[in-house]
């Protein structure tokens, strides 16, 4: 199947990198700011600065001005990340050559045809966006690949180095390491042997970037001054409000910027689920209950002058309005929960697609703890969103094969 993988690997990129040079590549927002600041004669002195002035994010920010006024660079690396974002994927959930074509297929048309635009434009397409989302994600997803590879004790400790290296440096995202620390421990609990010192490993990398994170002075600092340029209201909530807040930005996400892709989860629970009768009638309720609400949401935005994330303030966060926004975000989390655990034969696969699941909406809900949570748009939502089109594509593939042997039979 390595093969299959290569050539994967290379059709995919191919047509990023060349849609890429056909769109073309230019400057704006924070890649002007980035791009100045390569100039600096000493770049580490900067990193340094940076760190206990404004950001802990201090490996992408090296990527950043490495690359910045390098535009050609930038596109070969970019389009490197997204064919690897696309075969890690696949090659986590294939069994079989034509899995691995349909899963990266799948992955594909759910990213581009079913998550509005803006999400792919500044998380993806913007050269600082994509350095800030895509690649750490990327990263991210092949550690979990490289994990999968990890099945005997030869030369276990070399993979497992490199597998750890790759997580050491997805995780100087805030977003990442957040489902990194989740994510590594369930593995290591679910799995033994060779996978659970590989992940074990993995999470004695990510640990110290992680306490990097908490202690840098910088992100404290930035807290205070974004909270005067972003949210000067931001002051006025409390811990429950912000947990409220980022509810409600996870309640836009699933029925506004990715309503196509989380209806296709149902729909393709459903399919699985036929024997499974009762389950079955309560994945068609909560695909019926989706479009209801994406239905709902479309007149909501239209009316409120609104393109995708609905703004709360300390004034309404505590609404009725807010609150059921964030009751209904948990209740179809829960309920997603129980069906993805029903649609898994295996229990081990069955508690660590749950899990991930659950897991994936922490890169969202932590945003409402920023005071920056309206100030970047859609492409905050990259990583929840990209772990929720995985998942859609994972059960689509799941249903084909299920389609697939019932008409063997």
């Amino acid at each position: 199947m390595t093969r299959t993988f290569t050539a994967l690997f290379f059709i995919i990129f191919l047509c990023a990198f060349s849609y890429l040079k056909l769109k073309g590549i230019s400057h704006y927002s924070d890649d002007v700011v980035f791009s100045q600041e390569a100039h600096t004669p000493d770049i580490f002195q900067w990193l340094i600065t940076r760190y206990q002035s404004w950001s802990s994010r201090t490996a992408i920010e090296f990527a950043l001005l490495k690359i910045i006024n390098h535009k050609q660079t930038w596109a070969f690396l970019n389009s490197f990340f997204f064919a690897v974002t696309v075969c890690s994927l696949s090659w986590i959930v294939a069994k079989n050559k034509k899995d691995a074509i349909l899963a990266s297929l799948f992955f594909v048309l759910v990213i581009l045809f079913t998550i509005k635009k803006g999400f792919i434009k500044d998380g993806i397409l913007w050269m600082t966006g994509s350095v800030n989302y895509l690649w750490p994600f990327a990263l991210s997803i092949l550690g979990f690949a490289l994990l999968k590879r990890c099945t005997t004790e030869q030369h276990l400790y070399r993979n497992a180095f490199f597998t750890a290296v790759i997580f050491f440096l997805s995780s100087f995202s805030e977003q990442i390491v957040v489902i990194n620390l989740f994510l590594l421990p369930t593995i290591a609990l679910l799995y033994r042997g060779p996978v659970r010192k590989a992940a074990l490993i993995s999470l004695a990398a990510t640990l110290p970037v992680f306490t990097y994170i908490v202690l840098s002075p910088g992100n404290t600092r930035r807290l205070y001054l974004e909270i005067g340029r972003w949210m000067p209201d931001f002051v006025n909530l409390n811990l429950v409000d912000k947990v409220l807040m980022g509810l409600s930005l996870a309640f836009d996400q699933m029925f506004t910027v990715q309503p196509v892709a989380v209806g296709i989860i149902y729909l393709c629970l459903a399919l699985i689920l036929r024997n499974n009768k009762k389950a079955q009638i309560f994945s068609l309720l909560l695909l019926i209950a989706t479009i209801i609400l994406s239905l709902i949401e479309r007149r909501v935005f239209a009316t409120a002058n609104f393109d995708a994330i609905y703004k709360f303030s300390s004034e309404n966060i505590t609404s009725s309005f807010a609150i059921a926004r964030a009751a209904t975000v948990i209740i179809f989390a829960l309920a997603t929960t129980l069906l993805l655990f029903l649609a898994q034969q295996e229990r081990r696969t069955a508690w660590l697609i749950a899990i991930a699941y659950i897991v994936s909406y922490s890169g969202t809900v932590m945003l409402g703890l920023s005071p920056t949570i309206y100030a970047s748009g859609q492409r905050v939502l990259m990583v929840s969103g990209m772990m929720v089109s995985a998942l859609a594509a994972y059960l689509a593939l799941q249903a084909c094969a299920m389609r697939r042997s019932k008409l063997l039979r």
